[in-house]
């Protein structure tokens, strides 16, 4: 492992939160730490590839749901980001609202369901006023102004009253509902439009998946629905070869939305028991070659991993709450790789076109971490951040 300190980061950072205190900020924060983990070939990596046609430009962030001094400075860094080239769209992949997910105990909250595909909404609920939802919007506020960013959401662990502190926990139906709500719950900076649901936008087809469903099965939903969608879902996206298919070139490239990881070397390693090895595995064969990334958080850092089939896992879980202490010691599964890894606060920028891909790990400070880019339907390699 490999330690790279810059004294620049902690210095931006720190004026960040000065900034932050001196505008009413909710308490004293802390500079961002900056410990950071880079694989050889991330140490001295090439000139960025330029992207070819029109380009998609998506925010990616997950566990965002909390008000601390962290969750106000990546805020500001991804709205300066936004201001300077807008995102069309922003995907927070879960951990929405902490610590317990939405209010089930609302006027009214008890009537929502879901329609009979298990996912969508039932129609005819106008869920009651939740002020949670604050928490995550008030924050982004302005990404839902002109030039608007649209915004869309995934279920975490969070959202379904997983701790076992959680009022309800462990309960089939409570799990349930809550889910219900969020996916529910609509507003400039929020849309969910099902507990997995597919967007298609421009050269980008996004699969957003429960996975949740990845520990365990819970509140009546199977990881064979998860299955069954990225299957019927994934043949709509570009394949390895595409020109051995008719129009195949003309197809979006596929990524798959979660919350959990494929593969990590934070702290939630322990997550990827056997069985959740087995389940991560359903999902990408379920793909049939056609996923590009697996867009995570969870784990409250960042990080770049290739899962054992070579799918590029890409996590930005330090929205709202670090873990400074982290050295990414240790990398699950078995035979996962770790390109780069930080415990710096910050966000990721996905940005893709007909050619290919490329990811971007940005600071709160504006800095750039660590970039990768795809050409075609290539590995994300390490390349120099432009």
């Amino acid at each position: 492992m490999t330690s790279l300190r810059s004294p620049l980061r902690a210095i931006a950072a720190a004026l960040a939160a000065a900034a932050l205190a001196g505008a009413g900020g909710c308490c004293s924060c802390a500079a961002s730490p900056g410990y950071t983990f880079l694989s050889t070939a991330a140490r001295s990596p090439p000139p960025a590839p330029a992207l070819a046609g029109p380009t998609l430009r998506v925010l990616h962030l997950a566990d965002f749901g909390d008000a601390t001094c962290q969750q106000q400075a990546v805020a500001g860094g991804l709205l300066a980001e936004h201001r300077r080239a807008p995102f069309d769209v922003a995907f927070f992949g879960g951990d929405n609202l902490y610590d317990c997910g939405p209010d089930t105990r609302a006027a009214g909250a008890d009537r929502c369901a879901f329609a009979a595909d298990g996912s969508s909404l039932a129609p005819g609920f106008a869920p009651p006023r939740d002020v949670l939802f604050g928490l995550h919007e008030r924050p982004i506020e302005s990404l839902g102004d002109a030039p608007a960013a649209e915004v869309l959401l995934a279920l975490g662990n969070h959202d379904v009253g997983e701790p076992a502190s959680c009022r309800g926990s462990g309960d089939p139906g409570t799990a349930r509902l809550r889910a219900c709500l969020e996916v529910a719950h609509r507003s400039a900076v929020w849309r969910m439009d099902g507990r997995h649901y597919v967007a298609d936008r421009g050269p980008a087809r996004f699969l957003v998946v429960d996975s949740n469903l990845l520990l365990s099965d819970y509140g009546g939903f199977s990881i064979d629905d998860e299955v069954a969608f990225v299957a019927a879902e994934s043949p709509g996206c570009r394949a390895d070869a595409c020109d051995a298919e008719p129009g195949g070139c003309a197809k979006p490239w596929c990524f798959v939305v979660a919350h959990h990881p494929a593969a990590t070397a934070g702290s939630h390693g322990g997550d990827h028991t056997p069985e959740y090895g087995t389940r991560v595995a359903r999902l990408l064969e379920a793909g049939g070659g056609r996923i590009r990334a697996w867009l995570a958080g969870h784990d409250h850092d960042l990080q770049h991993l290739r899962e054992p089939s070579g799918v590029d896992v890409l996590v930005s879980g330090n929205g709202a709450r670090g873990r400074g202490s982290e050295r990414f010691e240790t990398v699950e599964p078995a035979g996962a790789e770790l390109v780069f890894a930080s415990v710096h606060w910050g966000f990721g920028v996905l940005e893709v076109a007909d050619s290919g891909w490329r990811y971007r790990f940005e600071s709160e400070a504006g800095e750039a971490l660590y970039c990768c880019a795809a050409d075609g339907a290539g590995r994300c390699e390490p390349v120099r951040c432009w």
